[in-house]
């Protein structure tokens, strides 16, 4: 017996099985798939913790920093561009 599964409001629109993360194409959970979702929180709440040790930060400032910043990873790259064109 196969588990029935909620699907989101935007699953029941595309059908199911077309949801593809929008910056990988990899099977999505929402609209990103597992990694780029997980690099989503993990940029925002980095956003929340800077403000908070260097002051005022504007959120697209953050952003571009993210993005430029060597040490940081291809996926939260990847999300910081997404975020800014928002």
């Amino acid at each position: 017996m196969e588990a029935l599964r909620q699907p989101c409001m935007s699953h029941e629109v595309r059908g199911e099985e077309d949801v593809k993360c929008v910056l990988c194409s990899r099977k999505a959970v929402s609209d990103l798939c597992t990694y780029h979702e997980r690099a989503k929180r993990k940029v925002e709440a980095g956003y929340r913790t800077w403000t908070k040790a260097y002051g005022e930060i504007e959120w697209k400032d953050y952003l571009d920093k993210v993005k430029r910043n060597g040490q940081t990873g291809q996926w939260a790259k990847e999300i910081a561009g997404m975020l800014e064109g928002l």
